[in-house]
């Protein structure tokens, strides 16, 4: 990495000119993937490295990169900052930047750049083989991915240089089937702050084929899902995504800023006295978590919306500046090349006090959503959103009855959290595999229990929904 040195050097010529505060993110990267597609073996490794340099003057940001770690190029590129920011040539002064000592212990066995390859390859092999022996499976795909990203930061926002190791180790599985002209996906994955060691248990390569290609053989015999408002219950884990896409979005402040559904209504109702929402990057191993986040703030749990009430946005430190409010250790950046925004880290709904069982003996009619699709997509401005569900159950007199493909769940996020009417004791976060976009991309986890929203419209390619609201 840096000498320290160099990144004091470089922070007193950035601050130079009446900047708020400047740091420097240096960052040394490594990826690695592995795909298996059709018992064809693909891998690819790949390297960078970087340092950003960042000024913050009357609340506007100013950001350049270089992918020298040389002290000339860190020190012209600061200079560059510091001059689009309108600073002057002298030298800045700075505090005593403090070398924090960590206090996280590293996840992992293994740091994954240094874990044998050919382990990785046979765990890719031993989902591959589940996936095939799934009867009517045409297609399948098996995806290892590792990142390794070794960070240091210098900033005088807190005075401090930090540093630490992530490495993110994800595995997902993809299994299409057919039977009688009938062509279904299903896929599953998790995504863990943690090296191959973790991938046992429920996380075994063995397992996650195994629900991928439960989801897919289910979905052969689905029917259409019906179409209309009806009420569903969601299952507890995965599902978090509605409320990531819904809800979660429209609470990170600099969307705020732009007008969200959420701006304006803090300490005001906006959910269901039943709802606690949180954001927390202290769950250690998830996939949204750390020891501090991408401007050296220690990490910490945020209670969103409390019993109904909307009680805090996620907030960097330009926007906590702009709101005069406390930095929440959620800026995030998908890498150097990145200055850090507002993120969620791992959200979720808190439990409640249903039996789960009893929500759907309580549910005269409806759908129960079962595993999510592939995200969605919401207006912050609106809080609309659209959501898909790959695979639900039909709830009829209380009971679940017949599996349902297709759905499409449509609403208005603020409106989904005030109709939720029953809360599930079993709350679960997953690590969930896959990214968080907003024009750059992060790991995060999600979860929830199981909810029951009284009416939510439908959208499905089956007959028009004629059950009664429960």
């Amino acid at each position: 990495m840096i000498d320290h040195d160099i990144l004091r050097k470089a922070l007193k010529v950035a601050s130079a000119g009446g900047a708020d505060y400047a740091d420097i993110f240096v960052e040394n990267a490594v990826h690695n993937r592995i795909l298996a597609d059709d018992r064809k073996l693909k891998t690819n490794v790949s390297a960078e490295r970087g340092v950003g340099i960042r000024v913050v003057k009357d609340g506007h940001t100013y950001y350049a990169i270089t992918n020298s770690f040389e002290e000339p190029e860190v020190l012209k590129v600061a200079a560059y900052v510091r001059d689009a920011a309108g600073g002057g040539q002298e030298t800045g002064k700075i505090g005593d930047l403090q070398v924090a000592k960590r206090s996280w212990p590293y996840p992992f066995a293994v740091q994954p750049a240094l874990a044998d390859t050919d382990r990785k390859t046979d765990l890719v092999h031993a989902g591959e083989e589940i996936a095939w022996m799934t009867p009517h499976t045409i297609q399948a795909t098996v995806i290892f991915r590792d990142h390794q990203r070794d960070i240091l930061l210098a900033s005088t926002l807190t005075d401090t240089i930090v540093s630490h190791t992530l490495g993110l180790t994800e595995y997902y599985t993809q299994v299409i089937v057919e039977k009688g002209g009938v062509r279904e996906s299903g896929s599953y994955g998790y995504a863990l702050y943690g090296g191959i060691e973790t991938l046992t248990g429920l996380f075994a390569p063995e397992n996650v084929a195994k629900r991928a290609a439960e989801i897919a053989s289910s979905m052969l015999t689905a029917r259409e899902c019906p179409r209309g408002e009806m009420p569903v219950v969601f299952a507890s884990g995965h599902n978090g995504i509605l409320f990531h896409e819904a809800c979660g979005h429209g609470m990170e402040a600099d969307l705020v800023e732009k007008g969200s559904s959420f701006a304006g209504l803090m300490d005001q109702a906006v959910a269901s006295p039943l709802v606690t929402l949180v954001d927390d990057g202290t769950m250690q191993g998830y996939p949204g978590s750390f020891e501090f986040d991408d401007e050296g703030t220690p990490s910490q749990r945020t209670t969103l919306i409390e019993n109904g009430t909307l009680r805090n946005y996620m907030h960097s430190s330009v926007t906590a500046q702009r709101f005069n409010a406390e930095r929440t250790g959620s800026a995030r950046r998908e890498s150097f090349h990145y200055p850090p925004i507002p993120r969620m880290r791992n959200t979720f709904i808190l439990a409640g006090k249903s039996d789960p069982a009893d929500i759907i003996k309580n549910t005269k009619h409806g759908l129960y959503a079962v595993d999510p699709g592939g995200g969605g997509q919401v207006n912050v401005i609106t809080g609309e959103f659209i959501t898909s569900i790959k695979r639900g159950i039909m709830i009829e007199d209380g009971k679940l009855t017949y599996p349902v493909k297709g759905a499409s769940i449509i609403g208005r996020g603020i409106d989904a959290l005030r109709a939720i009417d029953m809360v599930g004791t079993d709350m679960e976060v997953v690590k969930a595999a896959g990214r968080c976009g907003k024009g750059q991309q992060v790991p995060v986890g999600v979860g929830m229990p199981t909810v029951r929203v009284r009416a939510l419209t439908v959208g499905g390619t089956g007959d028009a929904y004629a059950g009664g609201k429960s």
